[in-house]
């Protein structure tokens, strides 16, 4: 994807996140929230989700739920099951997984800046 078109997305899921989400932003400036959301995109598209949808939905539970909610073992099986196209995989995840799982991935929270390490 071009970095024109990685741009719009990230403004995009700013905006999603600014309209529909305000209180998992509130606390943050409008430059570490777009450093984020691009933290997220590369995130996303490790998983192949490659719609602007999928990845505003990935982006959006890393904000909700943790940044590295993808990490825990029955979510990262969700998010790669080889059975559904990328995309479908997102939608499909919270049927393959339980809200136990969802809770023990925001309990295992990383920090935002030890994404990349």
């Amino acid at each position: 994807m071009s970095a024109k078109a990685d741009q719009q997305l990230a403004e995009l899921i700013f905006d999603h996140l600014c309209d529909e989400q305000p209180e998992a932003v509130a606390e943050l400036r409008d430059p570490e929230i777009l450093r984020r959301v691009h933290l997220g995109i590369d995130r996303a598209r490790a998983h192949d989700l490659d719609s602007d949808g999928a990845i505003t939905a990935f982006v959006t539970l890393m904000f909700l739920v943790a940044p590295n909610f993808d990490q825990h073992p029955r979510i990262r099986k969700a998010l790669d099951n080889p059975s559904a196209k990328p995309d479908q995989r997102i939608q499909q995840i919270f049927e393959r997984t339980a809200e136990a799982d969802w809770d023990e991935a925001a309990e295992n929270a990383c920090s935002w800046d030890d994404l990349g390490e």
